[in-house]
């Protein structure tokens, strides 16, 4: 990738919204080549006019302004970009997933499934009401990769274990008790993805946008160019979306409220956290979470059979089945 070919990216990215910082400087410098005076262009992107003159008699701008050249990308940048993107990329096809499987599950204009994954919080959906009042708090979480040694370390069939931050489930809880609003996980695994795997697929483009901005010395808001990257995928139904989000639709799902995973965290603490019984854990293990070990056939409740209630019984049956822990 070139400079002019990473300009022409951002502009089909961000259009005519704000560019984020230090990236509105190449807006400034779009702005004007396609006409616009130095001070108009500086007053829209809310810089200086020094500045934006310094950017646009620059020989070449996006070393001006990111401090390196993306026609020279490093092995471990592009691995990361791999990793990074893909693990994104999962993550969205599962949402869009999910709401594919709502709306097919529900069919009903009594509740309406609100999406809040812009605001980047530890919520993906919020379910209202008829009365536009917020019932549930709902959490996508997707897993890959088998735990191999779950049988001897966890006592868990691999195929049958699903692993969870004990931090993520306190969090869930707390939230839940401060807002009286019940909190829901909604699991789904496929094994035969993963983030790295996924990301090898995406259009080389897009991975070296990614890599040559990770290093880029002057890079900021990495992941909105991340996002932006992979909302790319989505908009244009780029065929290693539509693939990942088919098998994914495809796969098994499954809920479980931060009630009953505390529930079971106290209940199996020993035996399913592993990393309390290892001495000195993250020195062993670094960068590993201190995880609880679910079983999906024993612990969680199918996400169809879990609508099917809601659907036909109601909110208040599903509401006082989630505060004492069945689901």
């Amino acid at each position: 990738m070139n400079s002019p070919e990473f300009l022409s990216l951002l502009a089909e990215i961000y259009g005519d919204e704000p560019w984020p910082r230090p990236l509105h400087l190449l807006h400034a410098r779009k702005l004007v080549d396609e006409g616009m005076s130095v001070s108009e262009a500086a007053a829209r992107v809310r810089s200086t006019v020094r500045r934006v003159q310094a950017v646009v008699q620059a020989p070449d701008p996006v070393v001006h302004v990111l401090g390196g050249s993306p026609t020279e990308i490093e092995r471990v940048s592009r691995e990361r970009a791999f990793r990074q993107l893909g693990q994104l990329l999962l993550g969205r096809a599962a949402e869009t997933a999910f709401e594919d499987i709502y709306r097919t599950e529900m069919h009903t204009a009594e509740m309406e499934l609100r999406d809040l994954r812009e605001s980047r919080s530890d919520t993906d959906y919020r379910l209202y009401n008829g009365s536009g009042r917020p019932i549930y708090r709902l959490n996508i979480k997707f897993h890959g990769a088998l735990f191999k040694n779950a049988k001897s370390v966890v006592g868990l069939d691999p195929e049958d274990c699903f692993a969870l931050a004990t931090y993520k489930i306190q969090g869930a809880l707390k939230k839940q008790e401060e807002e009286h609003l019940p909190y829901i996980f909604v699991v789904v695994g496929q094994r035969s993805l993963s983030g790295e795997g996924v990301g090898k697929q995406i259009p080389s483009r897009l991975i070296d946008a990614a890599a040559f901005y990770y290093q880029a010395p002057q890079a900021q808001s990495k992941r909105d160019l991340e996002d932006r990257l992979v909302e790319v995928l989505v908009r244009t139904e780029d065929p290693v979306f539509v693939q990942t989000r088919k098998l994914i639709q495809d796969a098994d799902w499954y809920v479980i409220s931060a009630r009953r995973a505390d529930m079971l965290v106290r209940k199996y603490l020993y035996e399913r956290v592993f990393a309390l019984r290892v001495r000195n854990f993250t020195r062993t293990y670094p960068g590993a979470e201190v995880d609880m070990h679910f079983s999906l056939s024993q612990d969680l409740t199918p996400l169809r059979e879990f609508l099917r209630t809601l659907r036909e019984s109601g909110h208040p049956v599903v509401v006082s089945k989630l505060e004492r822990g069945d689901y």
